[in-house]
């Protein structure tokens, strides 16, 4: 019987992007184990292992947890592992690196690199990372233009592939009523007329939600008719809740936490937000689009690749001399030009090729080796 480990970061990533694998793979009668911060009980894991990741990439912790995954792989002799994101793909693929004996079937799914181009320490130091790991990396998997380029470039694996997100589950966002999107109103105590904002996800410094309260707050000094909800929760939400009260804003400002079930709230809003400093392929703004949903958001890799400027949404410049300003005139245009509003709700649409049927299929034959099936590393349609 076949044994698998997936690692990530944090068990909530395995929860939210991974289960239907999970499924397929218990379906095959192998033997599912779990590598994250916090454990899982969940009837499609066999064994769950508490593990820590810090960001620091040189805290000794780090190189505590990696002690922690090579012990793991010796003990069960995994056929694969699939490792996500950052620090748990840098943690597995180290502890790969340090068996003698043959290893296991290394599958990395990056959900947006943390470096670019240029030589800035940051960059450099991930940069380096990667390429060390290249060698213990079987295949390698992307989600956005950008990062399958600097993949490419720098030669980040032998086995290259691209797939458009982990797979949006269309059976969690059904359509609504205009009866059920007004009791949503009515619970937040909102008005018709009020225009409401949204953002979704942690509260965090990478999500840069302090740039959004101070946009809103220029915004909402022309427009007083407006509210901002934030559906999440993080390590940034006291800062933000403190600059909400400093901004005199908490009447218009709401922290909802953690929502399990955000369709309501999409299908209620008038925009999503986002100032996001670095992306993978962003689930909010997929999820917002399925939803009809407009979208404002920050100029950056993972956001272009779904947001057409005046097409579904706007992106504005964080390098711009005043991006709060940038931020600020993105969204009074999006919601407040009559034709331009109109036009971006009419194609506020997700293509189906981000929905769980047609990523799924890929990422199966990648997670399986059966990549000879795969005709093309990049679908044309996404890189013509």
């Amino acid at each position: 019987m076949k044994r698998i480990l997936l690692c990530a970061s944090r068990s909530s990533h395995i929860l939210n992007f991974h289960l239907p694998y999970l499924a397929s793979f218990k379906e095959q009668g192998c033997i599912v184990d779990v590598a994250a911060e916090g454990r899982i009980r969940h009837p499609l894991v066999d064994h769950s292992y508490d593990l820590r990741f810090v960001k620091n990439p040189l805290s000794p912790q780090n190189l505590s947890t990696v002690r922690q995954l090579t012990t793991l792989m010796r003990q069960h002799s995994y056929s694969l592992v699939c490792s996500n994101a950052t620090l748990a793909g840098a943690a597995a693929r180290s502890a790969a690196a340090r068996l003698k004996e043959k290893r296991p079937y290394m599958v990395h799914i990056s959900h947006g690199y943390m470096f670019g181009r240029d030589n800035g320490i940051r960059s450099v130091l991930y940069r380096t990372v990667e390429k060390y790991l290249a060698g213990v990396t079987d295949a390698l998997v992307v989600m956005n233009r950008e990062d399958y380029a600097l993949a490419r470039d720098y030669h980040l694996a032998e086995h290259l592939y691209f797939i458009n997100g982990m797979g949006l589950c269309p059976q969690n966002f059904p359509t609504l009523s205009p009866q059920e999107t007004e009791s949503l109103r009515r619970r937040l105590h909102v008005s018709d007329s009020t225009r409401l904002l949204l953002c979704v996800g942690e509260l965090s410094g990478r999500k840069n939600q302090t740039l959004l309260l101070r946009a809103f707050d220029r915004l909402h000094r022309q427009h007083p008719d407006m509210m901002l909800l934030f559906a999440g929760n993080g390590k940034a939400l006291a800062e933000c809740v403190d600059l909400t009260r400093r901004l005199e804003l908490t009447h218009w400002v709401r922290f909802l936490g953690h929502q399990k079930d955000v369709n309501a709230l999409y299908r209620s809003a008038d925009l999503l937000v986002s100032a996001a400093v670095m992306e993978g392929l962003p689930f909010n703004v997929m999820e917002a689009l399925y939803c009809g949903l407009p979208v404002v958001a920050s100029d950056i890799k993972g956001h272009h690749d779904l947001i057409h400027p005046g097409e579904n949404g706007l992106l504005f410049d964080l390098q711009a001399a005043d991006p709060v300003a940038a931020a600020a005139r993105a969204m009074e245009q999006a919601l407040f030009d009559p034709k331009l509003s109109v036009r971006l709700r009419s194609h506020a649409l997700l293509d189906n090729r981000y929905t769980i049927g047609s990523v799924r299929p890929r990422l199966w034959q990648i997670l399986t080796r059966q990549t000879d099936e795969i005709k093309t590393e990049i679908p044309e349609e996404v890189y013509p």
